[in-house]
């Protein structure tokens, strides 16, 4: 426990991770596997793990990799949070002893939600609809396209992906002109309906509904517009957002009684020792 707690240990953790990632955005090159990473960004990892991963194999591996390395790091903040922490509570700042202990806990608490992201709930991006359509959800949920309107230049609609990005964020784009009407079912009832517009996402029935983009099918003449979404549903969503922004004011809080203490009694010892 003593050495999984270790500041060598640590360094090393961190500086192996470091190294793991940066090999992922070299893998992640569109000439390599950028292909089987966009299929990890655009659903669960449960889901992309059981299912087209393996197409390339490299790619869950490393993703593998990574878990191993972040597994260790927690390994690491927990031993750290339980063999040098929690014993020091009573000695010295005990408010600041405190402070460091609960930054400590709450970052484990953000990393484990992390990953439970990963795996609860529903995750689907790049869904793409013509009006019209309807496709069905998890819950007895169903998602009609009723319409959609769109007064911009057709030529910005299937601009590869960063270019799209940046016209689309640009002012020459009508983000409020351009909207896409949606109806939300369940068994036959309606749930919900609205106007979605890109960067103005909605919530309906816990389930958050994005306007990625608009695209229109090259193969249908004349040309129809049609919308990208992107669908997420995480029951532990608040949960984390809530400790994430605890952790934030904790460690704001440890950082202010760290500035206001000044140097703490063991490292004034040695310069009473030198004065004397």
């Amino acid at each position: 426990m003593e050495r999984l707690s270790s500041l060598k240990f640590t360094l090393a953790s961190l500086s192996a991770l470091m190294i793991w990632l940066g090999l992922g955005v070299f893998m992640g090159q569109p000439k390599l596997l950028a292909a089987s990473f966009f299929d990890m960004n655009r659903m669960l990892i449960l889901d992309w793990l059981l299912g087209p991963a393996w197409l390339q194999p490299l790619a869950p591996l490393w993703f593998l990799g990574l878990c191993l390395g972040v597994g260790v790091m927690l390994l690491n903040l927990g031993a750290c949070t339980f063999t040098r922490l929690l014993p020091r509570l009573r000695a010295g700042n005990a408010l600041k002893g405190w402070l460091l202990t609960l930054v400590h806990l709450v970052m484990l608490v953000v990393l484990l939600g992390h990953g439970a992201e990963m795996a609860m709930g529903h995750k689907q991006e790049e869904l793409r609809m013509l009006p019209g359509q309807t496709v069905a959800l998890p819950g007895g949920l169903t998602l009609s396209l009723e319409a959609v309107r769109f007064v911009s230049d057709l030529s910005v609609i299937n601009l590869p992906y960063r270019r799209a990005r940046w016209v689309w964020t640009s002012t020459a784009f009508k983000l409020q002109d351009n909207w896409a009407r949606v109806v939300m079912r369940r068994e036959g009832q309606e749930v919900s309906r609205g106007e979605l517009r890109i960067l103005e996402p909605m919530e309906i029935d816990g389930l958050r509904l994005t306007l990625a983009g608009f695209y229109s099918p090259e193969s249908e003449k004349p040309a129809r517009v049609g919308v990208r979404l992107a669908l997420v549903h995480n029951p532990l969503t608040t949960l984390f957002f809530v400790a994430y922004g605890a952790w934030v004011l904790l460690y704001a809080a440890l950082a202010l009684v760290t500035w206001r203490g000044g140097p703490s009694n063991n490292s004034a010892r040695p310069a009473q020792a030198m004065a004397s």
